[in-house]
C-alpha cells in the first residue's frame, strides 16, 4: 500500500511546503503532490489505474485537495476515480460535484449561502448589462460589483456615483468580454472585516483586519481607531463562531476560510466569502500555531 494521505494542490507543489514540517513533526504518512503529476496510460486492457507521478492513487485512504487553480479537468478525473475506488476527499463537497463546484464559482457558493440561510449583502448576478442596471434601480451609492471569480479581492469595485459606473464601466465591458461573470451587491459600512477559519466545521480561530475602504466610513468604530484594529479574536465571539459554522456547512467545506462584515452602527452581520482554499497566514501569525498541523491532525482522524 502507498501512503495514507495525499494532499494535492493545482500548480507548483512549492504550495504545500509548510506541510512538510507538519508531516515530520507529527510523524504521518502523507505524500505531496501536484494535480500536474496526474496520469495514466493504456495497456491494451479494460483496467484503468490513476497515478499521481509513479504511485497509484487507489493506494490513498483520504485525499485533501488544497486548491484546484485551473486544473479543474485533472481534478475532475481525480475526484472521480477516488469516488470509485471509495476514497475519502476532502473538502466533501467533491463527493458530488465534479464540475465547477462551489470551490471554484462564487455563483455557485453565494447560492448555496442563500439557500442555507446564511445572512448575505444584498446581491444580484446575471450579465453585466443587468447587474449594472440592478444596481442604479435597486441598490444605494455607493454599491459593489465584483467578478464570480473574486481572486482576493482584486476583482472588486466600488461604485461610488453614476460618474465612476460610467468610467469603470469601460473596464468591466472588456473583462467580460473575456469571460468574466459578475455580482452587484449593497456596499456594508463595516470598518472591520472578519476571517473566520473553520475545520470539519467548527471554527478555530478568527482575526479582524481593518476593511479596503474603511476611510469612507464615519462612525463611533472609525473615530476611535482611526488606524483600525488588527489581531485576534480569542474567544472567538458567538455571532462570529455561529455565522461560520453555517456558512461552512452551507457550501459543504470541511477546511473554509469565512469572511464576515459587521456593520459599524447596527448588528447586522453578514458573509460575503465562503473561500475553499483560505490564506491562513495572518492566523499564524495572529494565533501563534501551525494550521497545517491542525489540518494533519485533523485528516488523521478520520
Amino acid at each position: 500500500m502507498g501512503s495514507k494521505i495525499l494532499i494535492i494542490v493545482g500548480g507548483n507543489i512549492s504550495k504545500l511546503d509548510k506541510f512538510k514540517d507538519a508531516t515530520l513533526r507529527l510523524g504521518l504518512d502523507v505524500t505531496l503532490a501536484s494535480l500536474n503529476d496526474i496520469n495514466y496510460e493504456y495497456k491494451n486492457t479494460s483496467e484503468f489505474s490513476l497515478k499521481i507521478e509513479n504511485k497509484d492513487i487507489s493506494d490513498f485512504k483520504l485525499i485533501y485537495i488544497r486548491m484546484i487553480g485551473k486544473r479543474i479537468e485533472d481534478a475532475s478525473l481525480l475526484v472521480d476515480y477516488a469516488h470509485k475506488n471509495r476514497i475519502k476527499v476532502v473538502d466533501h463537497l467533491y463527493e458530488s460535484e465534479l464540475l465547477l463546484p462551489s470551490s471554484i464559482s462564487k455563483a455557485v457558493e453565494t447560492r448555496k449561502l442563500i439557500e442555507g440561510g446564511v445572512v448575505i449583502p444584498k446581491s444580484f448576478y446575471s450579465n453585466l448589462t443587468r447587474v449594472i442596471k440592478y444596481g442604479e434601480r435597486n441598490l444605494d451609492y455607493p454599491f459593489i460589483i465584483k467578478s464570480t471569480s473574486g481572486r482576493k479581492a482584486r476583482e472588486v469595485w466600488l461604485i461610488e456615483n453614476e460618474a465612476d459606473l460610467k468610467e469603470k464601466k469601460v473596464i468591466l465591458e472588456e473583462l467580460e468580454k473575456n469571460g468574466m461573470r459578475f455580482f452587484a451587491q449593497a456596499y456594508i459600512k463595516a470598518s472591520q472585516r472578519v476571517r473566520v477559519l473553520t475545520l470539519g466545521g467548527v471554527a478555530i480561530a478568527a482575526i479582524t483586519r481593518p476593511t479596503k475602504w474603511r476611510k469612507k466610513i464615519e462612525s463611533k468604530l472609525t473615530k476611535d481607531n482611526p488606524e483600525g484594529i488588527r489581531g485576534k479574536l480569542d474567544p472567538i465571539p458567538y455571532v462570529y463562531k455561529d455565522i461560520s459554522e453555517k456558512a461552512s456547512k452551507a457550501v459543504s467545506l470541511d477546511i473554509c476560510g469565512v469572511d464576515i462584515l459587521h456593520e459599524d452602527d447596527t448588528d447586522n452581520v453578514y458573509v460575503i466569502e465562503a473561500n475553499a482554499a483560505p490564506a491562513w497566514k495572518l492566523i499564524e501569525k495572529d494565533w501563534k500555531f501551525s494550521v497545517e498541523e491542525k489540518i494533519l491532525e485533523w485528516l488523521n482522524k478520520l
